[in-house]
């Protein structure tokens, strides 16, 4: 242990929750609940002077005898802290995407409703007070976002105009279990809503004459590959890495889907799968039957160790960021909560859409490929890894997740998965191989936005091409891509790096190897990125990062 590393990580946390009231909720820290923070311009500078200041400290301390451990955790606070100075100085994202501050009003006050880890009528306290915010923190956009890219505005104004259905859907069902409160939380519901409707129809209107490039650049998407990754290429060679992985995805879906149908293209076959899909009243429930299957299955084969009282709720992608997640999502329980119970986000079918737009939207729910989307969020995959690394006893890796190591392990047991016979059939396997070309097509559009090589439209039109993506879901996906540069390509970047470290360790432990004492030993280190677990397991030496 390092002391002087230790109390530099108590001040990283007392930063993050005074500057983050939200964060701290999520966090389970629970003393700033009723409050959303202040987001105008003379706070966010504040803000990013406080986190220069702790990089400043953390590079001139003088450590002695520093283990190998203590290596590592100053390695990703370090990583942590460049990240969060470089999107504020670099990429600028409280100036170019508005829906951060959406985001963090809206997700603030969703957090006391979700996570029940005091009786409502304490969460609906700090609720109201949250909600009497929200108009300040919208006012914020107006102050801070100066060059607003089209894809960020059209994004913020549906956000916003999410954050108006749930102030008008879901506080009141908060309301009604809190008596004593009910007509101050609906006023302040009111309220809220207003402003985030007028913010909507503001942000619209800045959408059709915006004309910023959102893309953030080849040489800031390098950065964050070599600084906040660890990684040691660059775009060009993952752009080149992402189309080798398509090629070599397509040729095996080509292959299996000859078996299933010989006188059939992949695309035809494909498309056959997509038309078995449950009805719109009845996704949620095959989304929780899949999962609970997965994890029955991972508890009867010994793959890896669920820790005790954990949970996982299948449960509505809320409202507000349905037009950025088309299928489902994980939320993670915070690292110091009591309760570890994870939500899984499925999102309902849209019911403004037409019939047939309807119907687009349940084909991207096929059977087939409900199971392995069941694991990647739940068992063994997110919730699983999550919870594990919540149990950490290093304090900063419950405080930071890299998303190659968090992205990469659950697509990792997508193919685990299959290695080890979870997959019903060929229908199922096609529909796995599906998943990773997606994954693959990610990187090629992700560094090809960023790049500014590729339009939104055209990445729409690849996604749709490339990985038989419909169109609505597609364009939601694309959407995302745009305003979080290297996260799209986390996915393949870490299954990859996992795949590798694994060869090694099995290398290592020869005919001792254990394939749930690997897994076990991997998750326990925390959300760390590739180059930190490799020298954590004495794959790579730590001179690298000393």
């Amino acid at each position: 242990m390092s002391e002087p590393l230790d109390r530099m990580v108590d001040r990283y946390l007392t930063v993050m929750v005074e500057d983050h009231p939200g964060f701290a909720t999520f966090l389970g820290m629970h003393e700033r609940d009723a409050e959303l923070g202040d987001f105008t311009p003379d706070a966010m500078e504040a803000k990013h002077r406080r986190q220069q200041g702790l990089l400043n400290d953390l590079d001139a301390m003088q450590l002695t005898n520093e283990g190998i451990d203590a290596a590592i955790d100053r390695a990703l606070l370090r990583a942590t802290l460049k990240r969060g100075i470089f999107e504020h100085e670099v990429l600028r994202t409280h100036e170019r995407m508005p829906g951060s501050y959406i985001g963090a009003a809206l997700g603030g006050c969703n957090s006391l409703i979700t996570k029940e880890f005091a009786p409502i009528q304490e969460r609906a306290v700090s609720l109201l007070g949250r909600m009497r915010e929200v108009p300040g923190v919208l006012s914020a956009i107006e102050l801070n976002c100066r060059e607003v890219p089209k894809v960020f505005a059209t994004v913020g104004s549906q956000m916003a105009t999410g954050g108006v259905a749930f102030m008008k859907s879901v506080v009141p069902a908060v309301a009604e279990s809190v008596p004593a409160l009910k007509a101050e939380l609906l006023a302040a519901a009111d309220e809220a809503a207003a402003a985030f409707d007028e913010t909507a129809s503001g942000l619209a209107a800045m959408a059709e004459r915006a004309t910023a490039p959102f893309a953030a650049g080849r040489d800031s998407y390098d950065w964050l590959l070599r600084e906040s990754h660890l990684l040691d290429f660059d775009s060009r060679e993952l752009a080149e890495m992402g189309r080798e992985m398509m090629a070599d995805t397509k040729e095996r879906i080509k292959e299996l889907a000859r078996e299933i149908d010989p006188d059939a293209s992949w695309h035809e076959v494909m498309e056959e799968l997509k038309a078995d899909h449950p009805s719109k009243d009845g996704l949620k429930e095959r989304y929780l039957f899949e999962m609970m299957r997965a994890r029955d299955f991972v508890v009867e084969k010994g793959l890896v160790t669920i820790p005790d009282g954990e949970k996982l709720n299948v449960i509505d992608t809320p409202v507000f960021i349905r037009g950025i997640i088309p299928y489902a999502a994980y939320m993670p329980p915070g690292p110091f909560e009591e309760r570890q119970h994870g939500l899984f986000y499925v999102t309902p079918v849209d019911e403004f859409l037409s019939p047939d737009e309807q119907e687009h939207q349940l084909r991207g729910h096929s059977v087939h490929t409900i199971p392995i989307v069941a694991l990647h969020e739940g068992y063994p995959g997110h919730h699983l890894q999550l919870v594990r690394a919540n149990a950490c006893e290093r304090k900063i890796r419950k405080l930071t997740w890299n998303t190659v190591f968090v992205e990469g392990w659950a697509l990792y047991c997508e193919e685990m998965m299959k290695d080890v016979g979870f997959y019903r059939d060929a229908r199922t396997r096609l529909g796995q191989l599906k998943e990773t070309l997606w994954r693959a097509a990610r990187i090629v559009v992700d560094t090809g936005l960023q790049a500014g090589e590729m339009s939104i439209e055209e990445g729409i039109e690849f996604m749709m091409t490339e990985v038989a993506l419909e169109r609505v879901n597609a364009t939601a996906e694309v959407k995302r891509y745009a305003g979080h540069p290297t996260q799209p390509s986390s996915y393949m970047i870490g299954k990859r790096a996992i795949m590798s470290i694994r060869e090694k360790y099995e290398s290592s432990a020869g005919v001792s190897f254990s394939l749930r004492e690997f897994h076990d030993t991997l998750l326990d280190l925390g959300s760390l990125q590739p180059k930190l677990v490799e020298i954590a397991l004495g794959m790579r030496s730590v001179d690298e990062i000393r």
